[in-house]
């Protein structure tokens, strides 16, 4: 809501927030920075398909992180090749901005945010399924994007623009969730003290049934 007033009373403001290198994509960088780490951690702990699944998404950050920053490429002061500055919407070093990429990669974060948004409601949270309080988060997204398709095919710059907050909220509810993944593997994992009464190794624990005096 802060950032529709500041579009309509304050766009210098509105400009510096959500501007390229400023506050929201820089928020962005980091939440997807914590996906990383967090999902590196959470494959780490678990095994089969949530390992699985984690340690895609630790990719997918990486990947993340480096389109929002157009792989270093401000940082770095380089120079986009003509050809990819021809193809590209900011004439960046990078491939959602491609004219041909740019509604699919929407489309992969409306399905996502979708997916987080509506889900908590009828499932319990666990590693799939995000906590309930991340629901508004990806609602946000939900309807940004929908309008966007719906009705802004030709957006105004600050309609544009303001793809920065919905950008920054679902990168901040995916490292939450993984967060929360992270916190449940800890909670279930038995703790040393445990290890040491039951005197085993709970990843090498015998298979056989135990036997007990009647």
């Amino acid at each position: 809501m802060l950032l529709v007033v500041l579009a309509v009373t304050q766009l210098r403001v509105f400009d510096a927030v959500v501007r390229e290198d400023s506050v929201l994509e820089w928020g962005e960088v980091f939440a997807y920075g914590a996906v990383v780490v967090i999902s590196a951690r959470v494959a780490q702990r678990t095994h089969g398909l949530v390992r699985v699944a984690y340690g895609l998404l630790a990719v997918a950050a990486v990947g993340a992180i480096g389109e929002e920053i157009s792989w270093g490429q401000r940082l770095l002061h380089l120079t986009t090749p003509e050809s990819l500055a021809a193809a590209n919407h900011q004439h960046e070093l990078n491939l959602h901005n491609l004219t041909a990429a740019e509604s699919a990669t929407r489309l992969v974060l409306l399905a996502a945010a979708l997916y987080g948004a509506t889900l908590p409601l009828v499932r319990r949270p666990g590693p799939f399924v995000p906590p309930r309080a991340l629901v508004p988060a990806f609602a946000v997204v939900v309807a940004y994007f929908s309008v966007r398709f719906a009705f802004l095919s030709t957006p105004t710059h600050a309609q544009a623009k303001f793809s920065e907050w919905p950008e920054f909220l679902f990168a901040a509810a995916v490292a939450l969730t993984a967060l929360s993944t992270l916190r449940g593997s800890e909670a279930s994992a038995p703790s040393p003290a445990d290890e040491r009464v039951t005197g085993r190794d709970p990843d090498h624990a015998d298979p056989s049934p135990s036997l007990t005096a009647p």
